[in-house]
């Protein structure tokens, strides 16, 4: 086989380096990103409530899937608790990439649909959540942090996504 692939003018090393090449490109395309919210996220609604949330997980870009779960706690706005519980994701909506300066470091906004399971009540579905990471070069007026359903001000808010190649 080398002797026949030497005599056609193709160089085994060139060879290796072109399938090289084709399974970075390969793997590039198959993009798995996992994140964290790093401390409580707290988001304040128009009315004044607000609402706190933990959690991390994983989606991949080109599958569409995600897998993501914490827990939360919803305030009045006079600060009384007015529901507390679990969250999960049920569905990937999309991921922009800011980039970053290493493949554990790295800016994004991820919108996946969750939902909320308060303990005692019923379950609050088809939720829309952000979660935004300014590492990299993020757009103009951007807000690191989470945003979910009415909650739609982020108070204070530390994320992170790595991406897992």
């Amino acid at each position: 086989m080398r002797r026949y692939l030497a005599s056609r003018g193709l160089p085994i090393v060139s060879l290796v380096m072109v399938l090289l090449a084709l399974v970075r490109i390969a793997a590039a395309a198959d993009a798995t990103y996992s994140f964290e919210l790093l401390g409580p996220q707290i988001t304040a609604s128009s009315s004044g409530a607000s609402i706190a949330m933990t959690g991390a997980g994983s989606f991949n870009t080109t599958t569409g899937t995600v897998v993501a779960s914490g827990s939360f706690a919803q305030f009045n706005a006079n600060g009384s608790v007015a529901a507390h519980g679990m969250w999960s994701a049920t569905s990937f909506v999309s991921f922009n990439s800011f980039g970053g300066p290493n493949l554990g470091l790295q800016g994004g906004q991820l919108v996946m649909i969750v939902t909320l399971f308060p303990k005692g009540r019923p379950p609050q579905t088809g939720l829309s959540m952000s979660v935004t990471c300014l590492v990299g070069s993020p757009p103009p007026g951007a807000i690191e942090g989470v945003t979910i359903g009415n909650f739609t001000a982020p108070v204070r808010g530390h994320t992170l996504f790595h991406l897992n190649q």
